[in-house]
């Protein structure tokens, strides 16, 4: 196999799925520094990685029509890459990467759209963190691997000075399986605030404004909400104001891990192994002892025991490890 002279990944969908990507991107430009290295995105992600040295261009797709998507294919076609490599594989990317005219397709092997691909990348036989084993699947294309505490590092704008002893509480998820409850994110926020002292700082995003106000109202003195973070640069700014993080696993949490800001993450459908990194600055908490715990469902076919049935005070203790580890002048 020839070294690339020009590289397209393909990372569409969800902001942590594109933060995951950033080692993976690294990875391949120190292996082929001399190759043009693309990436095709949704704009949110396009925030993300616009200050990623790895990156030679940033295309942002905005295919809404078939005929949107036979404009790309023919957009990437004329840019002939020498290899594409589709980090998602659902039919969009699978199209855009079958269609390409580079010589490597490079694809997942365990998805039913691999006939897309000339080149497949396996699975690691145990999961592991996602940033991981995304440069993992290269180890194929000649990419060496990668340490196994590799966490992505973004820059995104300046860095405010940390305001003392503030905990960021992420109440939204896209998915049901993955929502904590806001009365158990109001209770936790009331402990932290009785028993370390803590000012709570809520977060919300567009059409999330009901359930940030329901847990200020919840924990009373001490809470705010945050402003509506539309841009990245603004929901950055704020994770970066506090000391910990405690989320859903979701888009913020993994924007507060590439930051370095100190997180616990509410594990219930999704696996830790996956999206949780192992560092100490990264904790998780889930009721381990459900049979069903880490299913991976987004519909639950019980009645989603693994969120109602984890108290606060089960939290609570990870979140004043962290406190007590990173120090208030952080």
């Amino acid at each position: 196999m020839q070294d690339p002279r020009s590289i397209l990944v393909i990372a569409l969908r969800r902001l942590g799925d594109v933060i995951l990507t950033v080692p993976a991107l690294e990875a391949l430009k120190k292996r082929f520094p001399s190759a043009k290295l693309d990436l095709l995105v949704e704009a949110p992600g396009a925030q993300a990685v616009a200050g990623c040295a790895a990156l030679d261009e940033v295309l942002i797709y905005d295919a809404v029509s078939m005929r949107g998507s036979l404009q790309w294919i023919r957009r990437i076609r004329s840019r002939r890459y020498d290899w594409v490599i589709d980090f998602l594989a659902n039919p969009r990317t699978a199209l855009l990467t079958a269609f390409s005219g580079a010589a490597v397709k490079a694809g997942p092997a365990h998805v039913p759209r691999r006939w897309a691909y000339n080149h497949l990348m396996r699975q690691s036989p145990q999961a592991c963190y996602g940033a991981v084993e995304k440069v993992r699947w290269l180890s194929g294309l000649g990419v060496p691997p990668c340490p196994d505490d590799t966490i992505p590092r973004l820059s995104i704008g300046q860095r405010p000075q940390r305001a003392d002893n503030v905990v960021g509480l992420v109440p939204p998820s896209r998915k049901d399986t993955r929502r904590w409850p806001a009365a158990s994110y109001a209770r936790l926020g009331r402990l932290l605030r009785d028993q370390h002292g803590c000012r709570l700082k809520v977060f919300w995003g567009p059409g999330e404004r009901d359930l940030a106000a329901e847990v200020v109202r919840g924990i009373g003195r001490a809470a705010c909400a945050t402003g509506e973070t539309r841009a990245l640069s603004e929901l950055a700014k704020e994770l970066l104001e506090c000391r910990v993080v405690v989320t859903n696993c979701s888009g913020p949490k993994h924007l507060a891990v590439a930051l370095g800001v100190p997180t616990v993450t509410i594990h219930s459908s999704s696996d830790p192994a996956s999206w949780t990194p192992p560092h100490r600055d990264h904790l998780f908490v889930r009721v381990d002892e459900l049979h069903c715990i880490g299913c991976g469902l987004n519909d639950c076919p019980y009645n989603l025991e693994c969120l109602t049935q984890l108290p606060a005070e089960r939290v609570l203790p990870a979140v004043a490890q962290l406190l007590e580890r990173v120090g208030v002048s952080q």
